[in-house]
């Protein structure tokens, strides 16, 4: 079974289930059940300052949720095994009543009885709570390039970022500072849909391959939200819900079956330390 950290699609995803159901409900109490997730404050003091807090409307900048409070960002990056899952007990639903697995690690109970379930097999992921005015100008956001999905991913700062680099092409789109939100799936995605092959240097791209390269990302992006995002294990959305993507996915996890544009075998390479799968006639 695959298992792949949420990328930006399923972030966003979940990101848009939160605004359904959380602006205006208040924190009647954070229970942590995994301190070492709570990366800022202490855990102890992340507590005694989540009481009485209510939610306004989430946002996202690249894999990172933020969710607004009256006085404060709790930024939520899932890591590779993260479920932030809203439940509402009196629906009746096994998703509503039950607080999701045995890996349920932070649990907000609201004042309504409602409440958000944060579960992680693998402990990957981290909570920290920023004062407002402190967000613009913290570490996480600082680090991150443009958001494909804004109008501040521009190609003219693109090129540039792509141009004065000798590193594998893929290389450079799993950097988080380079284009915020990638991940292996979409780029091994958005790859095939541009006809690029992983490997290939970015200085050496030309400049019709890096316009091909800057329109297809948010396309790809597009669509798998579209979809939900993409389940292989553990992602689920605010609902509890599996993402719809995978069998829309051309390439990746789908080395050595037929590439859907020219019906060739699709091969299997490692690059940047990551597996990446691709079609050597599609892709140049």
């Amino acid at each position: 079974m695959m298992i792949h950290m949420p990328e930006l699609p399923e972030v966003e995803t979940i990101r848009r289930g939160l605004e359904r159901h959380l602006p205006g409900r208040r924190i009647r109490r954070a229970e942590v059940r995994a301190p070492q997730l709570i990366a800022r404050p202490d855990w102890e003091s992340f507590v005694v300052a989540l009481a009485g807090q209510s939610f306004g409307s989430p946002r996202r900048v690249g894999k990172l949720l933020l969710l607004e409070l009256d006085s404060g960002t709790l930024m939520v990056h899932l890591g590779m095994t993260g479920r932030l899952v809203f439940q509402d007990p009196s629906n009746g639903s096994e998703e509503g009543r039950g607080l999701s697995t045995p890996h349920t690690h932070i649990v907000l109970h609201h004042a309504d009885g409602t409440r958000l379930c944060y579960s992680d097999v693998r402990k990957f992921g981290r909570w920290r709570l920023y004062a407002h005015h402190e967000v613009p100008s913290c570490p996480e956001l600082a680090a991150l390039g443009p958001d494909p999905l804004t109008s501040g991913f521009a190609l003219e700062s693109f090129e540039s970022a792509i141009r004065r680099t000798t590193r594998q092409i893929k290389a450079v789109l799993l950097d988080q500072s380079v284009v915020a939100g990638l991940g292996n799936i979409y780029v091994d995605e958005t790859l095939h849909r541009c006809g690029l092959r992983p490997g290939r240097r970015a200085n050496k791209l030309s400049v019709r391959e890096i316009r091909r390269l800057f329109e297809a990302i948010p396309v790809v992006l597009e669509e798998a939200l579209e979809n939900r995002g993409t389940t292989f294990s553990d992602y689920r959305d605010a609902e509890g819900q599996r993402g719809q993507n995978a069998s829309a996915l051309r390439v990746y996890g789908r080395h050595g079956q037929p590439c859907p544009g020219c019906g060739q075998k699709l091969r299997r390479t490692t690059v940047a330390g990551r597996t990446s799968s691709w079609c050597a006639e599609c892709q140049r």
